[in-house]
C-alpha cells in the first residue's frame, strides 16, 4: 500500500471519531439550553407573581434599607398618650365656675391647700418634748373622716392632680403641718411626680409651710427657707401665673402683713396685668372679710370660734392696707380671690363686685377645681359644687 493510500484511511478513521464526538456535544449543548430556558422562564413568572403591579419597562425601586427622612411638610407620627394611675382614695372635687370676659375658651386649675402633711410620728425626727403634740395633731388634724392620714392621701392626690390634666396647679398654703426633713422630703416625692411644668405650679407658703414649732433648735429658719428654695426656687417674684388671658397673682406667707418689697413686686404684676388688659385672680391663703355678707363671720365663729381672715383676727398695716385697696376698690382689676385657712368651704361676695371662694381643706380629702369659663357660658357660676372622683 502506497503512503498516500495510508494516510486517507488516518485521515477517514479520525473524521470519523470526531463526527462520533461532535454528536454527543451537540445533544449536551441543547439539553444546557433547554435548563436554562426554563430556570429563566420561572424566574420571571416568580417576579411577576411576586409584585403583580411591576410592568415589563418598568424601573424596580430598591427596597429602603433606611428609614426615609423627614421633610418640613412632613408631621411627626403622635406619640401614645401617657397613662396616668388613678388615684386609689375617693377624693371629693369642689368645683366653681369663674367666667372672664375676652377669654377664648375655659380654662381648669386645681386647688390644693391645707394638707397639713405630718410624717413625724416616731421618734428621732422631731425634738422629744413635741412628740405626744404632734402625735396628737397626726391622729386629730391630719386625717379624713375615715382614717386616712394626710402622708397617706398625698400620693393619691398627686394621682388626681396628673389624671386631671389641669392647665395649672395652685398649691394654697399649709400643705405641711410644719418643716421638717421627713415632711418636706414627703413633699418633694409627690411634688416631683407631678406631670406639670414648673411654670404652671404656683405655690403660696403660709405660715405652717415656715413654721418649725417642734423640730427643735438645731432647726433653724435658715435651714426651712433652704428646704423651700431646694424644692422649687420659693421666688417672691415668681408668685404668679401668667394664663396668657388672664394672671393669677399669689400673697405669700400672708398670715403676715405684706413687705414693702413684696408690695412693689405685687403692684408691678397689677401693673402689667392693666397695660396688657388682663384680669387678675387673687390668690392667698388667709381669706380676706366681707362687706356685704356676714355668713362668712358667722362660719368663722363656728369653726374657728373667731374671725380667722383679714379684717378679723388679721389688722393690715399701711402697706397691706394699700393693696387690700386694689382688692376692695370699685374699679378693681380683681374678678375672683381664691383662699383656704379656714377649713370650711366658703363662697360669697366681699364687696359688692368681687367673689370670694374659700376651700375644703386637703386633709378631709378634697380638692379644688376652678373652671375660668368665658363669660356667658351656661354654668352656675353663683355657688360652688361638690362630686367624688369616683361618682
Amino acid at each position: 500500500m502506497t503512503k498516500n493510500n495510508k494516510n486517507f484511511f488516518k485521515n477517514k478513521k479520525h473524521s470519523g471519531r470526531g463526527r462520533k464526538l461532535f454528536l454527543p456535544l451537540c445533544l449536551a449543548a441543547a439539553f444546557l439550553f433547554i435548563i436554562s430556558a426554563v430556570i429563566f422562564i420561572a424566574y420571571s413568572n416568580r417576579d411577576t407573581e411576586t409584585d403583580p403591579s411591576v410592568k415589563p419597562d418598568t424601573e424596580e425601586i430598591p427596597p429602603l434599607t433606611e428609614e426615609p427622612s423627614v421633610s418640613d411638610n412632613d408631621t411627626e407620627p403622635e406619640k401614645p398618650p401617657v397613662s396616668y394611675p388613678k388615684p386609689e382614695y375617693n377624693l371629693t372635687l369642689e368645683e366653681i365656675y369663674v367666667p372672664l370676659e375676652n377669654i377664648s375658651r375655659e380654662y381648669r386649675i386645681a386647688w390644693v391647700s391645707d394638707l397639713h402633711l405630718i410624717t413625724d410620728h416616731e421618734p428621732g425626727g422631731i425634738s422629744d418634748g413635741s412628740l405626744v403634740q404632734v402625735i396628737k395633731r397626726y391622729n386629730t388634724l391630719a386625717v379624713t373622716q375615715d382614717g386616712v392620714h394626710a402622708e397617706e392621701l398625698w400620693p393619691d392626690i398627686v394621682k388626681c392632680l396628673n389624671t386631671g390634666d389641669y392647665d395649672a396647679v395652685i398649691f394654697g398654703g399649709d400643705m405641711m403641718d410644719y418643716c421638717s426633713v421627713s415632711n418636706m422630703n414627703a413633699l418633694k416625692e409627690g411634688y416631683e411626680n407631678l406631670r406639670y411644668d414648673k411654670d404652671q405650679i404656683l405655690y403660696i407658703r403660709a405660715d405652717h409651710d415656715y413654721g418649725a414649732w417642734y423640730v427643735g433648735d438645731n432647726f433653724t429658719q435658715l435651714d426651712i427657707y433652704d428646704l423651700h428654695e431646694a424644692l422649687d426656687g420659693d421666688d417672691p417674684t415668681k408668685k404668679y401665673l401668667d394664663m396668657g388671658e388672664f394672671v393669677v397673682i399669689g400673697i405669700n406667707n400672708s398670715t403676715q402683713n405684706i413687705t414693702e418689697e413684696n408690695l412693689s413686686i405685687v403692684e408691678s404684676q397689677y401693673e402689667k396685668a392693666a397695660a396688657e388688659n388682663k384680669p387678675v385672680i387673687a390668690v392667698t391663703h388667709v381669706p380676706y372679710g366681707s362687706d356685704t355678707d356676714p355668713t362668712l363671720e358667722t362660719l368663722s365663729m363656728e369653726v374657728r370660734n373667731k374671725e380667722y381672715y383679714w379684717f378679723g383676727q388679721w389688722q393690715p398695716n399701711e402697706p397691706m392696707q394699700r393693696y387690700l385697696d386694689l382688692l376692695f376698690c370699685e374699679d378693681t382689676q380683681v374678678k375672683q380671690v381664691l383662699a383656704g385657712h379656714l377649713h370650711a368651704p366658703w363662697d360669697g361676695m366681699i364687696t359688692k363686685q368681687l367673689r370670694e371662694h374659700i376651700f375644703s381643706p386637703a386633709f378631709g380629702g378634697t380638692i379644688g377645681v376652678i373652671h375660668f369659663v368665658p363669660e356667658g357660658t351656661d354654668a352656675d357660676t353663683s355657688t360652688y359644687h361638690t362630686r367624688k372622683y369616683y361618682s
